[in-house]
């Protein structure tokens, strides 16, 4: 990584008992920059106590790098986000997961979008091993790629972004605690900043890559994550679009009926049968949190 730089950039990761963080620090380490950009690490512990701490320090003993530990002992990822943003003291911030590793020319690639962006997302590539169930792996539930609404990013993740620190401290802008065991909280905040004014943009060749784990490569797990992700798009419909959102009580219905019609049709095809009832599954988040305004608690356990 460069010194004497004439441009700053701090990566954050927030990290909750994975060993996996070893390898997404050699990875960050790694990065191939520009001339004259200087890349800091934040590590943010969520653990109640600071688990993280000696696995950091093996990391540094091994690699001359720019790295501050960060304790946030809360299980709660939003205080873990939160405490990234009060730490950095650079003009851009990116995040990305303690289980996905970086393309070498990731961050390059993020900071060559960001002209008049408040946040720059990029492509998170999921790596199924070889006994994943074929429709997950058709389906491909566990990547996370952009896509516009007529022309226009309204949202996006933490799983691999860069953010322009101006903008989040010109309007103050934090992850909702409230949703901190939940998840949505990054999709809440990411369409706060694009209501402000901010334009989201999309950098398809940042990868990030996920080995997807055998706990996550689940029908219960995608029906989970598909249901959590209808849940938080009504709770956006709510505060943002209370009209829309009041129509779901009716249109949802429909939209379940229709999709769950659509893979019955599909039964001979299996893998496009389930990403039908997967969407079906999406409504029914949609609805259910209509009908009692809770989110299921992704990260409680």
């Amino acid at each position: 990584m460069a010194s004497n730089a004439q441009f700053a950039v701090t990566v954050c990761i927030c990290t909750f008992r994975r060993t996996s963080l070893a390898l997404t620090l050699d990875s960050v380490a790694s990065q191939i920059l520009p001339e004259g950009v200087d890349c800091r690490i934040i590590v943010v512990d969520n653990d109640v106590t600071p688990s993280a701490r000696p696995l950091v320090a093996a990391f540094l003993a091994r690699r001359q790098t720019a790295l501050d530990y960060v304790h946030a002992p809360s299980h709660n990822i939003s205080t873990a986000r939160n405490a990234g943003l009060n730490a950095c003291r650079t003009p851009w911030l990116a995040f990305v997961d303690d289980d996905e590793t970086v393309a070498v020319n990731w961050l390059d690639r993020l900071l060559a979008s960001r002209d008049d962006a408040a946040a720059v997302f990029g492509r998170c590539e999921a790596i199924y091993a070889d006994g994943t169930p074929k429709w997950i792996r058709l389906g491909d539930y566990h990547s996370n790629r952009i896509t516009p609404r007529n022309g226009v990013i309204e949202t996006g993740y933490t799983s691999n972004v860069l953010m322009d620190m101006n903008f989040v401290r010109r309007f103050a802008l934090q992850f909702d605690t409230a949703l901190g065991r939940t998840g949505g909280e990054d999709t809440l905040f990411f369409h706060a900043m694009h209501r402000l004014g901010g334009r989201l943009v999309y950098a398809q060749d940042a990868v990030a890559y996920e080995q997807v784990t055998e706990t996550r490569a689940t029908a219960r797990w995608v029906v989970m994550r598909r249901y959590r992700a209808g849940q938080t798009y009504a709770m956006l419909q709510q505060k943002y679009d209370n009209k829309r959102y009041r129509s779901l009580v009716l249109s949802s219905p429909i939209k379940i009926a229709f999709c769950a019609a659509i893979a019955v049709a599909l039964a001979l095809r299996p893998s496009r049968a389930m990403w039908w009832l997967m969407r079906g599954v999406f409504h029914c988040g949609m609805l259910n949190y209509r009908l009692t305004r809770r989110l299921h608690q992704e990260y409680a356990g």
